[in-house]
């Protein structure tokens, strides 16, 4: 069977990129023995179409990573193409099945649909009339145009039965299989020397985003500071949000206010071998998000699959989470979540070794392989 992965809108967001490179290592972790053929299919964006060389040359730097990575899967082979639609190429190379396909034009050849999450409906405060209106609009032909649409939640299937009368036969959640490429699982100590961490610190790893909800772990860690004067908190994560510009300073005035700038630090956004290597040595990940497209987001998935405990918000998405070490607290609540982190600090988790983690590493990803071509075979 010829099937394939269509890259475009995945190649920006560090966790669309993620979720794209799990698709791929699930398919590639069974080709063989399901008989697959992997064509990844990857769209050169012309200089024209780009108002500055930066922009343009920004794309061309994520189609070389992509290339780079494909090169490590003897079973996948790349097409680059020109058009504004892929349509071309995929008859070209007689592919059977696409995947994971958003595009509202129809194909002959069967389609993987995939829709995200509908924040825009339960948080429409972080959203204009214009994106509002333009997601819903989406979502509506998505729904009415395909027969075959993943998504990464129970909740967001229910959500779009609700809102947009989905045929609950057409929308199919994947099984939730955290996973990490196995290069992750390297030592890369070396590389974090420059951040001079401390001993003992929590990790936040989040998009500085307003439904991430930061105030309420940095009031949850004044709390906790009380009674554990040298933790310190590490946050990382791109320090902007388009929705709300004056964010940031938002937050720095809580730091300031909370007098907790001396256990704060923020590190932006910087690689993931560092981002990783830095959680290894966590105390416990913290997720206070108030909104989720997948159980946990994707701080959460790195997370279990480095074996790390997690202090999660309780909000319905993410209580689908099954994991030894995670430590639900009430969303929103400060309380409740420094009591989470005392409890976290008490039980003094020991290391999972290594080869346990990437065992079941390895066993997560054929699930979602397997659960995938079933769904492609499925008629």
């Amino acid at each position: 069977m010829r099937i394939g992965i269509l890259s475009e809108n995945f190649t920006g967001l560090s966790g669309a990129n993620d979720f794209l490179k799990h698709i791929i290592f699930s398919m590639a972790s069974i080709a063989d023995e399901r008989q697959i053929e992997m064509y990844i299919l990857i769209k050169v964006i012309e200089y024209r179409q780009y108002r500055g060389i930066k922009r343009w040359l920004n794309k061309q730097r994520e189609i070389r990573r992509l290339k780079k990575f494909f090169k490590e899967f003897k079973q996948i082979k790349t097409i680059i193409y020109t058009q504004n639609t892929p349509e071309k190429a995929i008859y070209k190379y007689k592919l059977e099945a696409v995947l994971p396909y958003m595009r509202l034009e129809p194909l002959n050849t069967m389609t993987i649909s995939y829709l995200y999450d509908c924040q825009h409906r339960h948080l429409p405060e972080f959203f204009n009339e214009g994106e509002r209106t333009a997601r819903d609009d989406y979502f509506q032909q998505m729904v009415n145009m395909h027969k075959k649409i993943i998504v990464n939640a129970q909740t967001v299937k229910d959500d779009l039965i609700n809102f947009y009368q989905a045929d609950q036969a057409h929308i199919f959640v994947l099984p939730y299989t955290p996973k990490i490429d196995l290069h992750f699982y390297n030592d890369f100590s070396k590389r974090i020397k420059k951040y001079n961490l401390p001993k003992r610190y929590f990790m936040m790893s989040n998009q500085f985003w307003v439904h991430k909800d930061h105030p309420t772990a940095f009031r949850a860690f004044a709390e906790y500071l009380k009674s554990d004067p040298e933790m310190e908190f590490i946050f990382t994560g791109a320090m902007n949000d388009y929705r709300r510009p004056e964010y940031i300073t938002e937050l720095q005035q809580i730091i300031k206010e909370l007098k907790i700038e001396k256990n704060i630090r923020f590190l932006g956004l910087i690689p993931k071998e560092e981002q990783l290597q830095i959680m290894k040595g966590a105390t416990a990940v913290v997720q206070t998000t108030l909104f989720e497209g997948g159980p946990g987001g994707g701080s959460v998935w790195d997370a279990i699959s480095l074996g790390i405990p997690v202090i999660l918000s309780d909000i319905k998405t993410n209580k689908t989470v099954e994991y030894k070490r995670v430590h639900f607290f009430h969303a929103k609540n400060a309380q409740d979540l420094c009591q989470k982190m005392q409890e976290v600090v008490k039980q003094n988790y020991k290391p999972i070794p290594i080869e346990n983690l990437i065992e079941q590493s390895k066993k997560n990803i054929k699930k979602l392989g397997n659960y995938l071509i079933e769904l492609i075979e499925k008629k």
